[in-house]
């Protein structure tokens, strides 16, 4: 096995335009190998996808193919042994994902290909393919991202690693430069015969075309649906793997208050993730203020579905390289907690909190993006080599393809933007909930400084805002409230504990202006019965029943003891 060649390819998504043009565009780039014999590639997870202008993925309903195949090697030796594969398999893709290629059939059914970049697209301001690619400017000298790059590495805005990882990046691109360069020539006896460069170009991919290629039919089936059998694998439904959804959402609302619309989506999501191996792909991004129980679902879930569960603060995740925690010590932890059953960590659930904190609006920032897209192959799923702090552990594979991957955080500037200012009066917001607009992704890249390719990988899952009512209904209905965990308490004591209503109330607005949600209940429950929780302790017997109420609050001295009747 250690012989067999490993290729990077590019699975291609395509679009019907019409009944004899297609675009193809990036899903996502994995690693794999090349069956020459049947011109299949296969990626790490068994599936097999067959070349984008090969005549099976023209003519039938196959969705998804490869293209772009380049021995692993080679990409390693272009880029350097500095750089991790998984890092260079992200750049590599961010990269491809801003190409998309269009294809149609000439007269003779022959596929027909054009390479269009976003980029040129968009710095030329223009949704059509006639016309120069690159725009000349009044000087005559060409605007072109390139030039603009030799200009500022000539006048030392770029310092030595920076240098080093373009002129790799470069290296890299060397097949791009050629396309461009054959642009140009295109372009030039376009010029020369009075034409458009688009036409011209037809032409030549034409000649080009009647060397190379066989012709293909022009017109796919319409009655019957040809699927891939990998994907027809991948999408299969495994029973032992069903959520009981209704089960499952009635076990965490019982605990988990004012969030059952929230919670029933992520639950809808994990079941859809368990039935069809493509949805792991994706993580969850679980958005809402401090407090309202994004951790506490996804401990509840993990606790009532049997999976592992571990919790990550992503401000101290780094690059590999820098001071912090990478990865492979992460799930090394998770390794650890699961007793060190291999199987149990790769299908567990990690939520990395906190994680809005990465946003940075510097693409260089490796302790803020640079963390984001350490992330994206995690995601995706990709295998690390875990490992302990200490280094002395020896190492073990971990492959995240199976583990739920959930992140959250609170993205406060992302939903102050989106906020609906329909409410007035101080009273009137603590009693009802902020209504907001729904978040975009672009609201995520512009306020929350997150990336593109990081908002591509997730399902955005928004967690209610809890108003004083909601925290009031967390202190009486939820099956661990700070309320009733003290009752329980002062019962082991043989002490009844009594609430006042105005003591409920009082938790509640001070809950509600502290900002801190329910958690601050704990907080503020257990700084105002101590006191008495002493009292009782040190004098077993001696009373009955304690009462709290809303002086107790503010002064947890006030309470009232009723000793039993025996005693005096």
């Amino acid at each position: 096995m250690s012989n067999i060649k490993k290729y990077i390819a590019t699975i291609m998504e395509r679009q019907s335009i019409a009944d004899d043009a297609f675009v193809f565009s990036t899903s996502h780039v994995v690693l794999g190998t090349y069956d020459d014999d049947n011109k299949i590639f296969i990626d790490r997870n068994g599936n097999e996808y067959v070349n984008m202008l090969s005549e099976e993925s023209l003519t039938t309903e196959i969705k998804y193919s490869f293209s772009n195949l380049i021995e692993l090697p080679k990409i390693k030796e272009i880029m350097g042994n500095n750089f991790p594969i998984r890092d260079l398999i992200g750049e590599y893709e961010a990269a491809c994902k801003r190409i998309v290629h269009i294809v149609s059939f000439t007269e003779d059914y022959i596929p027909v290909v054009c390479h269009i970049s976003i980029d040129n697209i968009k710095n030329s301001g223009e949704n059509q393919l006639d016309g120069n690619v690159i725009e000349n400017s009044e000087d005559g000298s060409m605007d072109s991202d390139l030039e603009r790059l030799i200009l500022d590495a000539i006048d030392g805005k770029y310092t030595i690693d920076e240098l080093k990882a373009i002129k790799s990046r470069l290296e890299e691109t060397k097949e791009e430069v050629e396309n461009a360069t054959s642009s140009i020539e295109i372009q030039i006896e376009a010029m020369n015969k009075g034409e458009s460069f688009s036409d011209q170009l037809k032409k030549e991919l034409i000649n080009k075309q009647k060397a190379q290629t066989k012709p293909v039919r022009k017109t796919l089936p319409k009655t019957k649906e040809v699927k891939e059998e990998s994907t027809q694998e991948e999408n299969k439904i495994t029973s032992d793997n069903k959520i009981d959804v209704e089960d499952l959402y009635n076990k965490v609302t019982k605990t988990l208050i004012a969030q059952d619309e929230p919670a029933r989506r992520v639950i809808v999501e994990l079941a859809r993730k368990e039935m069809y191996s493509r949805k792991k792909r994706e993580g969850i991004l679980l958005t809402g203020p401090t407090g309202v129980g994004k951790t506490e679902l996804m401990r509840l879930i993990a606790d009532n579905i049997n999976k592992p569960f571990i919790k990550v603060d992503s401000t101290q995740i780094t690059c590999p390289g820098y001071v912090g925690t990478d990865i492979e010590e992460i799930l090394w932890d998770l390794y650890k907690k699961c007793n060190y059953d291999k199987d149990k960590a790769e299908h567990a659930i990690v939520y990395f909190d906190e994680i809005d904190k990465k946003g940075s609006e510097k693409n260089d920032d490796v302790n803020g993006r640079g963390v984001l897209n350490v992330l994206l192959p995690f995601i995706e799923g990709s295998t690390y080599n875990a490992v302990s702090r200490n280094k002395n552990d020896s190492k073990v594979q971990i492959d995240t393809s199976n583990m739920t991957v959930i992140l959250g955080g609170a993205y406060t500037e992302v939903y102050k933007n989106l906020l609906i200012k329909n409410q007035i009066g101080f009273d009137h917001e603590k009693s009802s909930k902020p209504v907001y607009r729904k978040a975009e992704t672009k609201d995520f890249v512009e306020h929350g400084l997150m990336t593109d390719e990081f908002m591509g990988r997730v399902v955005v899952i928004k967690l209610n805002d809890l108003n004083v009512n909601d925290i009031r209904r967390v202190m009486l209905e939820s099956d661990e409230s700070a309320m009733k965990i003290q009752e329980r308490i002062f019962k082991d004591l043989g002490v009844k504990i009594t609430f006042t209503e105005d003591y409920v109330n009082a938790v509640s607005e001070k809950a509600y202006d502290k900002k801190t949600g329910a958690r601050g209940l704990n907080g503020i429950i257990d700084e105002s019965t101590w006191k008495a929780f002493d009292e009782v302790y040190c004098h077993k017997d001696l009373y009955e029943e304690v009462i709290f109420n809303k002086e107790t609050v503010e002064d947890n001295t006030k309470y009232q003891l009723i000793k039993k009747k025996n005693k005096k």
